[in-house]
């Protein structure tokens, strides 16, 4: 357990005080463990062997957080509303305030770094279970009641414990849930999602094309799968949505949409799901998601400067900073596919010419596709297309794959065309990891490499771009606004 803890201490990345055990049985032991992982020398650590009792109050007072299976995070923690993680069963037993969060049997780095997330940084009210400070005239109170003109009897008082209003990580991370949904351009999806990032339960229909008609089954997933919720024990915390479009995350409203979802602007989603559910809503765009999604579960956990960009329909991307999503003055920061990186290359949907996303997106391959196929160019040997089926962009990477050096032409402009935006990126905002993310990521992560290596600045040069391996960013990344909010409670 102690070694599990030191790794989870080691990848929350967070400055620590470690104290030294006392002399117990096991202790040799975790000393060891302690110099194995480099902890005395570790540059977020600082171990100690002794702290006066003074200073030792202080720092308890003032602490982001306490772990261990100290009597002091049962005890003195709550009196200041200190977040405690109380490791293993050497407590049990004892009563414990709302502060204390019990990983009794923790037997995995993750589910340490769970608590870590859960409890770091909040604040308590003050228990006061164990006084209030005025046991002493309460003492001298009850001295005076005494008679002493008769003998006196040693009586025994056991008053009822209370049922403990602390907290477990195995029970959280089993029942706590989030809403999730994903407004996409062709269907709606809805997911019951875990603290763990697990998907309980999926449900899925066509998006519907009028407003009317898509709030009202939007709403109605929602009902039956919060009342599915309820029968597979899982406690929903919240909604959060990913949709499409500009996306003002403070009110709840999407404000200007993207033309795959029609009849999508100035929509208020929070006012009507809050009010049906009674539960707290959370709104923001795909590409805000999925960046939450990475910093949540996926490449992107512990890294504080990432950039995530998604390649599918169309292009978009989310941007981490210093931890936290940046939105900008207007809500459109991460608009990555509206890059401009030709003065008149092909139109984009946007109404604008050589973005990246008229160049690199399924949308614009498909068209490219079309255009070879309309002029014969695009089957070659062992390929070929029923009367029936539509040209995508999956033929045009088929027929490179077997030798059409025009559709690998094509492929080249585009991974050219995405690696030049995110060149662009990294002279900007400088992100250490940048995550492609997408049907299209596989087929550009080689060609974005090679064009930073060829185009970018030595100082960006070895940033790496990696590949997500998560399977649902954008319903993922919706359940994330949810989980990371609600149980951060601030009194």
């Amino acid at each position: 357990m102690f070694e599990f803890t030191l790794d989870a201490l080691i990848s929350f990345n967070k400055r620590t005080l470690v104290l030294f055990p006392n002399i117990d049985a096991g202790s040799k032991e975790m000393v060891r463990v302690m110099r194995k992982k480099g902890v005395e020398h570790h540059p977020n650590f600082r171990a100690v062997k002794h702290v006066p009792f003074e200073q030792f109050i202080q720092l308890v007072a003032h602490a982001g957080c306490m772990i261990g299976n100290s009597s002091c995070g049962v005890r003195e923690a709550g009196a200041f509303g200190t977040p405690v993680i109380n490791l293993g069963t050497r407590q049990t037993g004892r009563e414990t305030g709302e502060n204390v969060l019990h990983v009794r049997d923790a037997d995995t780095e993750n589910k340490i770094i769970h608590a870590l997330q859960l409890q770091f940084g909040k604040r308590y009210p003050c228990s006061k279970i164990y006084g209030d400070g005025n046991s002493v005239p309460r003492i001298v109170k009850f001295l005076k009641s005494i008679s002493l003109s008769e003998p006196l009897q040693k009586k025994f008082c056991f008053p009822p414990v209370k049922e403990s209003i602390s907290q477990d990580i195995d029970h959280i991370l089993e029942t706590l849930s989030a809403l999730a949904v994903d407004l996409g351009g062709t269907n709606l999806r809805i997911a019951i999602v875990s603290m763990k990032g697990e998907i309980i339960k999926k449900y899925a229909q066509p998006n519907p094309k009028t407003y009317e008609d898509r709030i009202e089954l939007i709403l109605k997933m929602c009902v039956e799968a919060a009342s599915e919720a309820v029968s597979l024990n899982c406690r929903i915390l919240g909604v959060g949505i990913s949709t499409g479009g500009r996306v003002n995350p403070h009110e709840g409203v999407v404000l200007h949409s993207t033309k795959l979802i029609q009849e999508w602007s100035s929509v208020d989603l929070r006012t009507p799901l809050s009010d049906t559910l009674h539960l707290p809503v959370w709104v923001d765009n795909d590409g805000n998601c999925a960046a939450l999604a990475e910093r949540k579960f996926g490449q992107g956990k512990g890294i504080e400067d990432f950039v995530t960009v998604i390649t599918g329909t169309g292009i978009g991307g989310g941007v981490i900073h210093h931890n936290e999503l940046v939105h900008g003055s207007s809500f459109c920061a991460g608009e990555l596919g509206h890059i401009m990186v030709s003065f008149d290359g092909p139109e984009c949907m946007c109404g604008s010419h050589g973005c990246i996303e008229a160049y690199a997106s399924g949308i614009a391959l498909q068209r490219e596709a079309k255009r070879l196929h309309d002029e014969d160019l695009l089957l070659v040997e062992d390929m070929s297309l029923k009367n029936d089926e539509s040209v995508t962009a999956v033929h045009l990477i088929q027929a490179a794959k077997l030798g059409n050096s025009k559709a690998s032409n094509i492929l080249k402009t585009a991974g050219t065309a995405l690696g030049i935006g995110i060149v662009n990126i990294l002279h900007t905002i400088n992100p250490s990891l940048v995550i492609l993310s997408g049907v299209l990521a596989n087929q550009y992560v080689n060609p974005v490499k090679e064009v930073i290596r060829q185009r970018g600045l030595a100082s960006v040069q070895d940033v790496a771009v990696v590949v997500s391996n998560l399977s649902d960013p954008a319903l993922l990344g919706a359940a994330s606004m949810v989980l990371d909010y609600t149980t951060r409670r601030t009194y």
